[in-house]
């Protein structure tokens, strides 16, 4: 939602958890490359267990994740690094600490080649 405010013109699908995320990024209905915003904490199956199904298909394993949560734990961040992740940044409080951040990360989006594009 906050990602709209940034950039309306963002196409975003929301999952509720990484159950439903993998069941939207198998359906192939949506065209790649994913760029992919993950909570560590989520209901069903968690930020890690998402990544490691994520990395193990390799049509979908070179997409762009930023872990973004509230977690702070050494052992999460470094969990997510060893899961390839491309950042991993803690929930600011506050809305104009959201934006800016997620201002951030589309400015980088905007200026990468992404993996599945490179020749």
């Amino acid at each position: 939602r906050a990602l709209s405010k940034v950039d309306p013109d963002a196409f975003v699908i929301r999952a509720v958890d990484g159950v439903e995320a993998l069941e939207i990024i198998d359906a192939d209905n949506i065209p790649r490359p994913y760029f992919i915003m993950l909570d560590v904490n989520m209901p069903r199956m968690n930020g890690h267990e998402f990544l490691q199904k994520l990395r193990m298909n390799k049509r979908d394993s070179g997409s762009m994740v930023f872990m973004f949560t509230t977690s702070d734990s050494a052992r999460d961040i470094a969990k997510a690094y060893s899961e390839r992740v491309n950042g991993y940044i803690v929930k600011p409080h506050g809305k104009a600490g959201m934006h800016s951040i997620l201002d951030t990360i589309r400015g980088y989006w905007n200026i990468c080649e992404p993996p599945m594009n490179a020749a």
